[in-house]
């Protein structure tokens, strides 16, 4: 497919390595919808997914930003090896699309406040990140590997998923958790939110209150959480 204009809300990956591939694999998982580009044409032959599409380009130049369309999309992955054109990548980006959500890959931590600087929403250390969890498996394994089954298998018994609340229902908007009784009504877990201001809030009470300006992080089954879209929701109360 050589025409991306029909695409919106779709997430750009730039580089399809080690990374970039992983990313794409998880992202595919949840539904989502992807353009790759990457310059090696060998690997567009091996990539086979008919709800997203591959480009074989050069990802730092404009033209292949906006081939990709750029500016109907809601996000975009800079996983290229090296920091100089990630860094070209997030500015192009940002230039275009000023409200598309950035993640850039960095290798060396001094590139890190470039990045963000020139736009990138999360700026993410593979080596750092992987290191920390080595560190963990040695240290405390049984958690780390509870919390693996829980944010890496997107097809598990418990899930842990983002609700923002910009489409709670009116009856619900400055309502208790404790008043909502999700708990009870779902038996799904609200481990933790953030506010409309920034502030993340870590095992609510159930006195704390939901605006519409906030987010909720949910921990259930696929069943529980469903059942929670569709009792807070105005497209679940339709």
């Amino acid at each position: 497919m050589d025409n991306y204009k029909c695409l919106k809300n779709h997430i750009i990956i730039c580089g399809y390595g080690r990374n970039g591939k992983q990313a794409a694999i998880n992202l595919q998982e949840h539904g989502e919808r992807l353009v790759i580009i990457d310059q090696k044409e060998d690997l567009s032959t091996k990539y086979n997914d008919k709800n997203s599409f591959f480009i074989v380009g050069d990802a730092t130049e404009n033209d292949t930003l906006i081939k990709a369309n750029i500016k109907n999309a809601k996000a975009l992955i800079t996983s290229l090896p090296v920091d100089a054109d990630n860094l070209y990548v997030v500015l192009t980006a940002r230039q275009i699309n000023s409200s598309i959500k950035i993640v850039s890959r960095v290798s060396n931590i001094s590139s890190n406040s470039k990045l963000k600087k020139a736009g990138a929403n999360f700026v993410v250390m593979p080596d750092l990140i992987g290191g920390k969890h080595m560190a963990k498996l040695v240290a405390q394994p049984d958690i780390v590997e509870f919390l693996d089954k829980i944010l890496l298998q997107s097809k598990g018994e418990v899930n842990l998923e983002e609700f923002s609340c910009c489409s709670l229902r009116k009856e619900f908007v400055d309502k208790s958790i404790g008043e909502l009784g999700i708990r009870n009504i779902t038996g799904a877990n609200i481990i933790g939110m953030k506010k409309g201001e920034g502030k993340f809030i870590f095992n609510p009470s159930h006195e704390e209150k939901l605006s519409q300006n906030d987010k909720i992080f949910v921990l259930g089954t696929n069943n529980q959480l469903e059942k929670l879209i569709n009792m807070l929701s105005n497209k679940g109360g339709e």
